[in-house]
């Protein structure tokens, strides 16, 4: 059984720099979106805005899954998968933690300002969406972690790999 505390659960969850959260509507159509994350309190927080389709169908429908994985280590083939409910949260005061948390893990740290830099060409468009007026109310997704399991991504060799578990890790 993990407990929270799991090496391979933490060490994913730290050197993760997105989270891919996948949701569905109200019509039953799913949706993936890459998200910037932090944990804390033993739950997942993503930050987006109410507008965004990940916010609109967490209200519509709490069931979430979430994937993390080490994009920039070649050889980590791991992918965390977890499973549980998520609410959306407007309140300013878990707001105003989300975003220390976020600015402390995506900009004033080195694989912050790495992830930054490797991402600059995007800018643009988060420009443009900052901008356009329709980004609504800044809010947050807490995810309460229910079940996880260990995937693992194929390689770019096919070598087929397998590992597995059940039990639910927390932040």
């Amino acid at each position: 059984m993990m407990n929270p505390d799991d090496p391979e659960v933490v060490d994913i969850l730290r050197r993760a720099m997105v989270a891919r959260i996948a949701t569905v509507s109200r019509n039953g159509r799913p949706h993936v979106n890459p998200l910037y994350f932090v944990c804390g309190n033993g739950k997942i927080y993503l930050g987006t805005t109410d507008r965004t389709l990940a916010a609109l169908n967490v209200n519509a429908n709490p069931r979430v899954t979430v994937l993390f994985n080490s994009e920039r280590e070649p050889n980590d083939w791991r992918v965390l998968r977890i499973r549980g409910g998520a609410i959306v949260r407007t309140d300013a005061k878990l707001c105003r933690w989300y975003v220390r948390r976020d600015l402390r893990k995506y900009i004033f740290s080195r694989r912050g300002f790495g992830n930054s830099l490797a991402h600059a060409r995007l800018l643009p468009l988060v420009r443009r969406f900052v901008s356009s007026g329709e980004k609504g109310q800044e809010c947050v997704l807490e995810v309460r972690p229910e079940e996880a399991e260990f995937l693992t991504a194929p390689n770019r060799l096919g070598i087929k790999r397998t590992k597995k578990f059940s039990d639910p890790p927390y932040c």
